[in-house]
């Protein structure tokens, strides 16, 4: 593959542009003075958004609501990469021209989406330390996203057309325009050309259905090719599809391999497998299929073809399938040689195929079913898209199962192996839309081969000790997978384990210098990939919050004696936890006796009250003083939150290349009052504090959301800056939202890449717990409620929700005074007792189509009389 090529002229100055400006603006005084006095003089307190930007923050088709788009013309296509390969199946990328691309499918083991590590750009040699080129986990893939053409397919594949006696690849180079939308896991590539009779449209998608893990993990991509006639007469096409024998494709290098491809016939498919007579055991042995639904020719080598009649004014249209079968795994880190998921249940690539053929109709209907739900929304289209594309990474090889069940993840692609318990917890979307994998990690790997005999869990499962933001995490998303679950069931299996890895924590608290108070205090191991000492309102944040679960589940468990424990330990922690504001954000308390170690101490850390942030989606209420952790939520924004992380990188220069001039962000920590020890940056990961990283982004964005109030579409131009006007939480939440959508515009790199370690990191799937601020969303399968308290444009709302056996539209509007709501189900069903709205009065009337339900209304809630079943196409009314 040829190696991607250094940054344009063009990027080249807008990457340095910012800075270089900025260079000859500050005074050589300011440059040498104390380092924790900056922050002051390079974060804006006041950020000087446009009104503009800030109006399509809250406004659906504002002329700079920006979903994923490109096009030729503008040319922002070659950046874009969108995964269309099953979940756990390896990454496939669509290009934004139509093309295929990536196919790392031969499980070769290497970092990043693909292998490169690229020149540091010039103008930001500032930002690399020594180090002369960035590596995969560094940002290379930022700097330089790869592009079909510079990673193109080690095999020939690709599509074709043929009509009014031309041929043209399904490519940009070929047609006079090219446009990409993106409506993930849909994409659509539309090709226009004055001198074709014909327009084309290709669709790229594999099954993705909520709730449906069999049918998502598929190792197939889907490409649907439609041709438009707009004239008067019918027109005669052809459409093919290439595919080359990739089998062994690493391995024919190294020894001689025999190739063989055959043709087979089905009714309704022509399929063309190939495969390789060679070592059976190689992570490239295997097999490919190229299949059309419908009649066709093959050639017996690479080429399937269609023949198509276009009738005017009409559409034809050629369906194809790749679907591949490699089941060997490279050897994985601390494990046996392991195969992937599809093995026990497909023998090859025809298998597939014949599978999806078989089941095209309905995967087809409910894949399309899923894109039309999260685009039947008032919310703006860019808030929907960005809350859910770093679920994608599901779809990449930062995510493997294996033959016998078990899922099992790096941190990003080839980085940082075992599961990463203290990455993993933050990400929101893959428990609300396939809570089986989630709750195979807590019943397999973290309450199972990972948990020590006194109730510890090494975070990265075989390997590494005990972190503590895990350890807290790890019950708090027990919890979680409870409340996505549609019964007891789950919680009753896993509660020893739970509450062994509870106690641990609370043994851990006993031990500690001031005794058993609610706050930690020791080494604690955290996601910055070091131990920090003393008090650390994050890890304190996160424990409190896991106390409360613990407390809730053991009621729900019937362990009365623990959770008046929890409880009891709980309000001693809520209270103390006071101790460590300083007026405005939270401090870590150092540890006298650790001074020379690394942690933030007097710093505005970005994670300083994360504990609420999971409370608030679990139901727990409040950990600590509501007013202490919006005062913290404002400090964030005021501090750390840069529109332009040039400035701040041309003095803060140690860190990776995740946010560059031009792009704004939030950073880790800020000292602004001083107290940033040299004793920190002697550690190699103090640079981490000078890093934009999208998961932490997004933890805080949506914990913003979570404690602002609602705002309509319009009056609240000046709310943003103000402090006192709570909206300005929900506002400076959406923001800093917008900044990561910005950040990944396909005019600057791949939308559907959110880098930290390496790509597609999981971390950055934290991004759905911004839907679920929006939506105010809440749920409990087991108990039968679902909640809604939307903070945008609550008056006219509608969105899609995820619940443990199904999931569809929320819906509510308020007109003359009079608020009606409905939940309508779109897919699977949904079991209700209670539904919860800020809105209900003891006068709300529900209605399940049409018929009245008897219940018990209350303020903010109605309570049915007996459980209520709402099915697929069905909907519950409540006025």
């Amino acid at each position: 593959m040829r190696r991607a090529q250094l940054l344009s002229r063009r990027q080249f100055l807008y990457l340095c542009g910012a800075s270089t400006a900025f260079a000859g603006a500050v005074a050589p005084n300011l440059l040498a003075a104390e380092a924790d006095n900056l922050y002051l003089q390079v974060v804006p307190a006041r950020k000087g958004l446009r009104p503009d930007w800030i109006a399509a923050l809250v406004r659906r088709d504002h002329a700079l609501d920006a979903p994923i788009r490109g096009n030729k013309s503008a040319g922002n296509l070659d950046k874009i990469g969108m995964t269309v390969g099953g979940i756990a199946c390896g990454t496939v990328y669509l290009g934004g021209d139509g093309r295929l691309f990536v196919w790392d499918i031969f499980n070769q083991p290497h970092e990043g989406v693909v292998a490169q590590k690229v020149p540091v750009p010039a103008g930001l040699e500032n930002l690399a330390g020594a180090g002369q080129h960035v590596r995969e986990r560094d940002g290379a893939s930022f700097l330089v996203p790869p592009t079909p053409d510079t990673f193109p397919p080690p095999f020939r594949q690709q599509f074709a057309v043929t009509v009014g006696g031309q041929t043209r690849q399904l490519r940009a180079a070929d047609w006079a325009e090219v446009t990409f939308t993106g409506r993930w896991p849909l994409g659509e590539v539309r090709y226009h050309d004055p001198q074709s009779p014909c327009a084309v449209k290709l669709s790229a998608w594999t099954p993705f259905i909520p709730l449906r893990l069999a049918d998502a993990s598929l190792p197939v991509t889907v490409v649907e090719i439609e041709l438009s006639n707009p004239g008067t007469e019918p027109v005669p096409a052809r459409v093919a599809g290439v595919l080359e024998n990739p089998c062994c494709l690493f391995t024919r290098k190294m020894q001689v391999v025999e190739l063989h491809s055959e043709t087979r016939t089905a009714p309704g498919c022509v399929t063309l497998l190939h495969r390789a007579r060679g070592p059976v055991d190689a992570p490239d042995a295997g097999t490919m299929a190229l299949t059309l639904l419908g009649e066709g020719q093959s050639d017996g080598s690479e080429t399937i073809t269609a023949a198509l009649t276009v009738p005017p004014g009409g559409t034809a249209r050629a369906v194809f399938l790749l679907a591949w079968h490699f089941p060997n795994l490279s050897r994985l880190p601390k494990l046996p040689r392991q195969r992937r998921h599809y093995a026990a249940r497909f023998a090859d690539a025809a298998a597939v195929v014949e599978h999806v053929a078989q089941a095209f109709d309905s995967l087809r209907a409910d894949t399309l079913a899923w894109v039309r739900t999260c685009e039947d929304s008032t919310l703006p289209r860019w808030l929907v898209e960005r809350s859910l594309i770093p679920t994608n990474t599901l779809q990449t090889n930062t995510c493997l199962m294996f033959e016998d069940g078990r899922f099992w993840a790096w941190e990003g692609v080839g980085c940082c192996p075992g599961t990463c318990a203290h990455v993993w917890h933050y990400a929101q979307g893959p428990a609300r839309l396939f809570p089986e994998l989630e709750r195979n990690l807590r019943e397999v790997t973290d309450y199972g081969l990972a948990q020590n005999a006194d109730g510890s869990v090494r975070f990265r499962a075989e390997s590494g000790g005990v972190a503590i933001d895990a350890q807290a995490g790890l019950i708090l998303r027990t919890r979680r997978e409870h409340l996505c679950s549609a019964d007891g069931a789950f919680l009753r299996r896993v509660w020893p384990g739970t509450k062994r890895a509870l106690q641990w924590l609370v043994e851990f608290d006993r031990r500690d210098p001031d005794g058993l108070d609610g706050l930690l205090h020791g080494e604690q191991h955290n996601t910055l990939d070091a131990e920090w000492y003393g008090k650390i309102h994050a890890l304190c944040s996160l424990y409190l919050a896991a106390l409360r679960a613990g407390e809730a589940m053991a009621r729900e468990v019937g362990d009365a004696e623990f959770a008046a424990e929890c409880a009891r330990v709980f309000a001693l922690g809520t209270e103390q936890v006071a101790r460590l504001f300083n007026g405005e954000f939270y401090e870590q308390e150092e540890d006298p006796q650790h001074l020379d170690k690394i942690g933030v101490g007097k710093g505005c850390y970005i994670d300083q009250v994360i504990g609420q942030w999971w409370a608030n989606q679990t139901g727990l209420g409040p950990v600590a003083n509501r007013d202490h952790i919006r005062s913290a939520l404002h400090s964030l924004w005021k501090y750390n939150f840069v529109p332009d992380v040039g400035p701040f990188r041309r003095v803060f220069t140690r860190g990776r290349f995740y946010a560059v001039p031009g792009d704004a962000g939030l950073i880790v920590c800020s000292w602004p009052k001083g107290g940033l020890r040299p004793d920190f940056k002697r550690h190699w990961q103090y640079g981490y504090f000078n890093e934009c990283m999208t998961g932490f982004e997004w933890q805080v964005a949506a914990h913003m959301i979570q404690e602002g109030t609602p705002v309509s579409v319009s009056g609240f131009a000046d709310a943003l800056e103000n402090p006192a006007d709570l909206r300005s939480l929900t506002l400076r939440g959406l923001a800093v939202a917008r900044a990561i959508h910005d950040r990944y515009s396909p005019a600057r790199r791949n939308p559907y890449n959110e880098i930290e370690c390496s790509d597609h990191y999981a971390r950055a799937a934290a991004a759905y717990s911004v839907l679920l601020a929006v939506c105010g969303f809440y749920y409990d399968g087991p108990a039968g409620i679902i909640g809604f308290a939307p903070k945008l444009q609550p008056e006219n709302f509608r969105a899609p929700f995820t619940a443990a056996e199904g999931w569809g539209t929320f819906a509510q509007s308020r007109r003359k005074g009079k608020w009606t709501a409905t939940v309508r189900v779109v897919h699977g069903r949904l079991r209700l007792k209670s539904v919860r709205l800020p809105w209900l009065t003891f006068a709300a009337q529900a209605r399940r189509q049409g018929a009245s339900v008897s219940a018990t209304r209350a303020a903010g809630a109605i309570t049915f009389d007996a459980e209520v079943i709402i099915s697929a196409g069905e909907e519950l009314r409540i006025a």
